[in-house]
């Protein structure tokens, strides 16, 4: 199964879903790639935005967990 990496992204208006399927090697790749994101700059730089804040703090969680 290596390679696979698939997305979807359905919604409308305000609900949106995205989905996600990545084999494992890709996973633990996503997850190393998360330690190279200076994720306090990216705060920094979203400060005046709440939306692209949360989203980067959700990034940043799922990154995480795909680590796991």
């Amino acid at each position: 199964m290596r390679g696979l990496f698939e997305y979807r992204l359905e919604g409308s208006g305000d609900a949106h879903a995205l989905d996600i399927k990545v084999d494992s090697a890709n996973a633990k790749a996503l997850a190393r790639l998360d330690r190279y994101i200076n994720w306090g700059e990216v705060l920094k730089l979203t400060e005046n935005d709440p939306e692209a804040t949360h989203a980067a703090e959700r990034l940043h969680t799922i990154l995480q967990h795909m680590g796991r």
